[in-house]
């Protein structure tokens, strides 16, 4: 979703093995003052804190604060006491779906000196949420083949992810459609009202396309129309005037309302009755910040802060109930490029955000990148450019070296916590075909290509089923069939990316043969 589209207010019409300290290799070491937790891990129905080294107390004991993601040691609850020992190990009730839930805290441990707690550690969170889940459902990775769906009732009843042999669909999911709902939804001591009529419409959507075999990724984002503890109080001066906003990772009743949402959410999409969803993005083009995730934060450190605040509990709580499900960070195509009153470099946000959430407890986050074009109106993504190099320091990426962003990713400092590259997902990639359609065809041809051919990438979604008329007026046509449901020539040629013919077709219409163009990962 580009900065000069419009929202799609689209109405639904369709109807775990612990690891301890001695063997964490993320352990950090001890500060100066003497103690480091190298693990935070779910065993059973409790949380093991594993600790190394010591400091001096004057009650003699280590404490063991839990605070929210939003607060800093001493503030907090303590939680648990131990005698100061090298090697402390604290064993503490998860208390999961209780008023005292640690699922979501940041645990540390403080001294007692002066008469009062003070922060002796690192702080960290749990590492594996998936520990307490209750379902780990069979997901459906059965290829990376996907498309942005229509959901009006004319085109969605052709079933044409089908006939596409897709394997994979995106759905945005605005939490307005859930906030200030009749249903009851108990969590951690609370009583939340999530909607859940609205929610029917997405329930049928992701059964309908379960039916289909295609994998559902659902893209969490916050509206201006969604419950006010939804938003982070960093966008409240531009509410209104922007597309989405930020999530509320500054204030305990926005952490709380998200892990609460977070869980409800995976919970009723766990392939039980409601349908499955396998992966969760939290948030669309974030580093876009002026448009697609407004936070007026004033500085890269900041705004990332509050975003990985919220992501970490909405992991906490996705993974929570299951254990399967995989949850991405979402950028753009300015990899480089950043203008600090519009946008961060999708390059800088992400190496913020990776130094703070490996620093208080790795976790397997995934991306999801929109590899445009630069210009977006441009449909000839093997073409040379001088704003795509093969090189980190290119100004932007796009299927022409999305290699940049995967080489990136399998540095070790950015490797999973099992150390795996971490895989990217093309949750939005478009071409218009207002400059021809044959150049469309050709191009989402080469995009199939490039995502087959680099093992890191694990999905391919071509946006869009339809064309958008208010898209139309801006120069983008990017759907595979017109507005009027009638197929474009790109149809048929993503429905036989693979086909050797079309391949040999795509490279008459590009001038070249595209696999030259590929680099392999």
């Amino acid at each position: 979703m580009k900065k000069f589209k419009r929202i799609l207010s689209t109405v639904l019409s369709l109807a775990i093995v612990v690891t301890l300290f001695a063997t964490n290799s993320n352990a950090i070491t001890a500060d100066a003052a003497g103690v480091a937790i190298g693990g935070v891990v779910i065993q059973g129905s409790d949380v093991v804190v594993a600790t190394s080294g010591t400091a001096s107390s004057e009650d003699g004991a280590f404490h063991l604060v839990a605070s929210d993601a939003n607060q800093n040691a001493p503030a907090g609850t303590d939680v648990a006491q131990v005698p100061v020992a090298n090697g402390a190990t604290f064993t503490v009730p998860l208390g999961k779906n209780t008023a005292a839930s640690l699922l979501f805290k940041k645990f540390t441990i403080c001294v007692m000196k002066g008469g009062a707690l003070s922060p002796v550690s690192n702080s960290m969170f749990i590492t594996n949420p998936e520990g307490c889940a209750t379902v780990a459902a069979a997901r459906m990775d059965y290829g990376k083949k996907g498309i942005m769906p229509a959901l009006d009732v004319a085109t969605a009843n052709k079933n044409q992810p089908r006939d596409l042999g897709c394997q994979q669909v995106t759905l945005t999911l605005p939490l307005s459609w859930i906030s200030n709902g009749g249903g009851a939804y108990s969590y951690n001591g609370q009583v939340y009202h999530f909607e859940t009529a609205k929610l029917s419409g997405y329930d049928y959507s992701v059964r309908k396309y379960n039916n289909m075999g295609c994998q559902v990724t659902v893209i969490i984002v916050v509206d201006q129309a969604a419950q006010t503890e939804f938003i982070n109080p960093y966008s409240y001066d531009g509410l209104g005037a922007h597309n989405y906003y930020g999530l509320n990772g500054a204030t305990t009743e926005g952490l709380n309302i998200l892990g609460a949402a977070a869980s409800f959410l995976a919970n009723r999409w766990s392939g039980r009755g409601f349908g499955q969803v396998d992966n969760f993005i939290i948030g669309n083009e974030v580093n876009a910040w002026t448009d697609w995730n407004y936070m007026n934060c004033g500085s890269l450190d900041a705004f990332t802060q509050q975003y990985t605040n919220a992501f970490r509990v909405m992991y906490n709580g996705i993974k929570s109930e299951n254990a399967s499900a995989n949850v991405y960070v979402c950028t753009d195509q300015q990899w480089n490029k950043a203008s600090a009153s519009f946008y961060y470099s999708g390059k800088s946000f992400l190496t913020k955000f990776n130094t703070m959430i490996s620093s208080t407890g790795n976790i397997d986050w995934r991306l999801a990148t929109h590899a445009y074009m630069t210009p977006l109106t441009s449909a000839t993504p093997w073409a040379s450019t001088s704003n795509l190099t093969h090189s980190q320091n290119s100004p932007f990426i796009s299927l022409q070296n999305i290699e940049v962003v995967t080489d990136f990713l399998s540095q070790p400092a950015y490797l999973s916590p099992t150390g795996a590259v971490r895989t990217v997902k093309l949750s939005e990639q478009g071409y218009t075909s207002l400059t021809g359609e044959q150049y469309q065809a050709a191009a989402v041809v080469y995009a199939y290509l490039v995502a087959m051919n680099n093992s890191h990438i694990d999905g391919l979604i071509i946006s869009r089923e339809k064309d958008e008329p208010v898209e139309i007026a801006q120069g983008l046509a990017n759907g595979l069939c017109n507005v009027d449901g009638s197929k474009k020539m790109s149809y048929s040629f993503y429905q036989n990316a693979g086909d050797p013919n079309i391949i040999a077709q795509a490279n008459a219409i590009a001038g070249v043969d595209l696999n030259t163009l590929i680099q392999p990962r």
